[in-house]
């Protein structure tokens, strides 16, 4: 049965290098039945694949451990859910895994190209064909799932510990489908450049599959940090991790590349700028894997390393060539539909600035992540970069994005006109203004978190009314915007849980807020609530044994009681014991406890416990965001969305206003005028519902000072990296190096040592690895500091020089067109008059 398994890929790896070189052959030598041939072939691997799959999962489920990776990840006492996730839990299954979804998408793309990209079949094939080949050639040879082990194994050495959990069981499978959408919008790309052009139906069949990719892998990170939030035990769900990073480069490119395809569908503009940011995307999602599987760092993320890691190097290295060659060399080819080349004040001059503060953080990102590893590559020197550096950039960057987002909006094609702005910007600022003063002085917001809140809720309300000038244009008809425009209706949705996130990014939202030793009933005060130890209990399920500590949590403002269950596991096929996180939740906020210790003897307990008000604006943030990209998925219309000028008339289109909506009146029912403005009622109340849906969580988010630890301790703590985990403080990790180097702080500072002093023991003994951000005293670390603060000034300052002289180079243009027309007027009339 296993080796049916095997044959099967050797099967649809020849298949896969069939479609291929079909295609190739079909670019000089168009022939429609060697197509057909290929795009079948490309069919049959997901056949292959499929099959081999299922001999997997017959070998889990039946515990067949003469195969090796079987009998290495699964065991015979493990749960029935974690043993069918035991199929993505390691190098070589999740590969299988990929390349199943890989195949299924390039499947569902064959088989649903329109009529008119048939054209594009050829280089498609070519793309998916090579690509395929690549993955099944990896999944015979390095990652070989079914290898046979002998002597055979008994029991099995089961799963990591880590990876059995929920969330752990869905992160994986989203993140492989959101990787493996891309490769549609990049064999597109591919296929354009070979063709030397493309249509709308190129231009709507590119954005779905983006649009789709992109809400796949928005929900796949949420998932992966709300892992980190419920299983790692320091509060937190983001720490700029390189595995971390490895699945936000590409979302940061595909975010930059929807809003190119947007600018190049209104205007005609930066089509291959469009072209190589939907193929550099698909380039980065190997370039995460390389850095997940080769093993060259260290993280809680990472749980394979293997010798695949050089190979998925030089696929990053060729798909990324590929990309450049093909953009230099023919993108010449692509003309874009912009009459002039002239650059003014309008939306899609605010949409380039927004990617350029998009692809200015993919950079930052990029460099942080790979520069350690280049610089001890390259010169034998250890440095860290960490959630320091990070934040140092990020939140002006999602600043920018914020005032960009709704100014931008309010803008219009081709011109820098805003109707009626002092109503459109004056009045959400009021509005504004007035909810944060009376939040900030009943809740003590901080100069920072008012002015973050303050640009967040009015940037809200400037969309809103962004809605209501679009519907007065229309007549208040909600029924003619849903079906013509409804992608603009689920990119405002998508908007407002963005800028939520950015709320929630910015709070108080991690670390180590007191610590507390209760012995039986005893009691602690923490933030509005008594903590009462009411002892241990003790489970087994499956391969895991738990110490479950009954803590009641009791609100000291309305007497409401509630019990938290922290636990301790301890999983059969490893002596580590592992956090199970207590949280109790409500819409505004989470009681975060972390059983740190126990002692079964005497029923006490030592407790970690963090208040985090903003953490539910994060997890909000992703449903507002995944029903906004629904909402525009389930746009079909081959007509494109409406655009309404300053006349009433539909720009791009020869139709009026009043043409569209008599043909609606005609076509619905008696009451279709009242139906529409109900209709356009619903669209406005439900984005006020959702602004105001993000807004309470803030309202009701208090800051939270820790009540035991030592704050000067923290001070230097938060600036140590932990020596044996990658991304996160010794003020946050638990590991016993860590709690060692906190109590050595401790030690000084009873000694009347100051901050720089220990820092300074510290960079003595571990070098300046041990510092979480570059040390600017030295000449590579000023380096590393100086080049993103030099590129966030001159960027935009390079944007706005080039657009104005964009203004200035038309203008020349057109005088030299006009003095050619009038030489070419008097020459005509002096041959008339001879």
């Amino acid at each position: 049965m296993v080796e049916v398994g095997f044959y099967s890929l050797c099967l649809g790896l020849c298949f896969a290098f069939y479609g291929m070189v079909m295609g190739l052959y079909s670019l000089h030598n168009p022939n429609i039945g060697v197509v057909s041939s290929a795009r079948n072939a490309l069919i049959a691997v997901f056949i292959c694949v499929l099959l081999t799959s299922f001999v997997m999962w017959n070998s889990i489920f039946f515990h067949d451990f003469s195969v090796k990776y079987v009998y290495e990840h699964s065991s015979i006492d493990m749960p029935p859910l974690y043993l069918f996730t035991s199929f993505w839990s390691a190098l070589e299954g999740s590969h299988l895994l990929w390349t199943l979804i890989m195949s299924l998408v390039v499947t569902l793309s064959l088989v649903t190209v329109k009529r008119n990209n048939f054209s594009l079949y050829p280089a498609l094939c070519v793309a998916y064909g090579c690509s395929l080949s690549f993955m099944l050639l990896l999944t015979i040879t390095f990652s070989a799932p079914l290898t046979r082990l002998f002597p055979v194994g008994t029991f099995g050495q089961g799963m990591n510990a880590l990876l059995q959990n929920p969330y752990m069981a869905i992160h994986p499978p989203m993140l492989f489908t959101g990787y493996c959408l891309l490769i549609v919008p990049f064999a597109y790309s591919f296929a354009a450049l070979v063709r030397g052009g493309f249509t709308t139906d190129w231009l709507m069949t590119v954005r779905k599959w983006a649009l789709l990719a992109w809400a796949v892998l928005t929900i796949a990170i949420f998932l992966g940090g709300k892992w980190a939030y419920v299983e790692l035990g320091w509060a937190g769900y983001w720490a700029w991790d390189p595995v971390e990073n490895s699945s936000f480069m590409p979302w940061l490119a595909l975010t930059a590349g929807l809003h190119t395809l947007l600018v190049t569908d209104k205007t005609g503009r930066l089509p291959r700028m469009m072209l190589f940011l939907f193929m550099f995307s698909y380039a980065l999602t190997f370039q995460g894997t390389f850095i997940t599987r080769s093993g060259v760092i260290s993280s809680v993320h990472s749980f394979a390393e293997s010798d695949i890691g050089p190979t998925y190097l030089l696929w990053v290295c060729f798909l990324v060539s590929i990309s450049i060659a093909m953009v230099f060399t023919r993108g010449n080819r692509i003309q874009g539909a912009a009459k002039s080349n002239e650059w003014r004040v309008s939306k899609e001059s605010a949409l380039l600035f927004t990617n350029f503060f998009l692809l200015f953080l993919l950079a930052l990102v990029f460099i942080g992540t790979l520069l350690p590893l280049i610089v001890e590559a390259t010169r034998g020197i250890k440095i860290s970069i960490q959630q320091p550096f990070f934040n140092a950039f990020a939140p002006w960057i999602g600043l920018s994005l914020v005032s960009l987002l709704g100014v931008g909006n309010l803008m219009r094609w081709k011109n820098g006109k805003i109707e009626d702005p002092i109503t459109c910007l004056l009045f959400p600022l009021l509005w504004s203004v007035a909810i944060t003063l009376a939040l900030a002085k009943e809740k003590n917001f901080d100069l920072k978190s008012s002015i973050i809140f303050l640009l967040v809720i009015w940037t809200c309300g400037i969309l809103i009314m962004d809605l209501i000038y679009k519907l007065k244009a229309l007549r208040w008809n909600g029924k003619i915007l849903l079906k013509y425009n409804r992608p603009y209706v689920g990119a405002l949705i998508i908007h407002i849980g963005f800028l939520f996130a950015i709320a929630g990014f910015a709070g108080n939202y991690r670390g180590i807020s007191a610590e507390a030793n209760l012995n039986l009933n005893e009691s602690t005060y923490f933030n509005g609530y008594t903590i009462v130890n009411k002892g241990l209990n003790y489970n087994r399920n499956y391969n895991a044994q738990y110490v479950i500590a009954n803590i009641e949590s009791i609100d000291t403002k309305n007497g409401e009681n509630n019990l938290i269950n922290p636990m301790r596991s301890k999983f059969t096929n490893n002596e580590q014991w592992f956090n199970e996180i207590g949280i109790q939740s409500n819409f505004w906020h989470d009681l975060y406890i972390v059983l740190a210790s126990f002692d079964v003897n005497n029923q006490s307990v030592s407790l970690k416990m963090s208040f985090n008000p903003t953490v539910k604006f994060v997890w909000t943030s992703l449903v507002i965001m995944v029903l906004g990209a629904i909402i525009s998925l389930t746009h079909r219309k081959q007509k494109r969305s409406i655009e309404v000028d300053a006349f009433g008339n539909i720009q791009g289109n020869q139709e009026t206003l009043e043409d569209i909506l008599q043909e609606a009146i005609e076509r619905s029912p008696i009451n279709a005028q009242f139906a529409a403005k109900v209709v356009s009622s619903f669209i406005i109340l439900l984005a006020i519902t959702i602004t105001l849906f993000g807004i309470s969580g803030v309202a009701h988010a208090n800051q939270v000072q820790p009540t035991q630890l030592n704050p000067l301790m923290e001070d230097v703590a938060k600036e140590l990296r932990c020596p044996t985990c990658q991304g996160v403080s010794i003020l946050e990790s638990g590991t016993l190096q860590s709690i060692a180097m906190r109590t050595e702080i401790e030690k000084q500072l009873l000694e009347g040592k100051t901050k720089p002093e220990i820092i300074k023991y510290f960079k003595d003994s571990y070098g300046t690895w041990i510092l979480r951000e570059p040390d600017a005293h030295s000449a590579l670390g000023l380096f590393i500091w100086a080049v993103p603060i030099v590129g966030f000034i001159l960027g935009p300052l390079f944007i706005i020089f080039a657009l104005r002289n964009s203004r200035k180079r038309q203008e020349k243009e057109n005088m030299e067109l006009f003095e050619e027309i009038h030489l070419f007027i008097q020459k005509k009339k002096a041959e008339v008059k001879s």
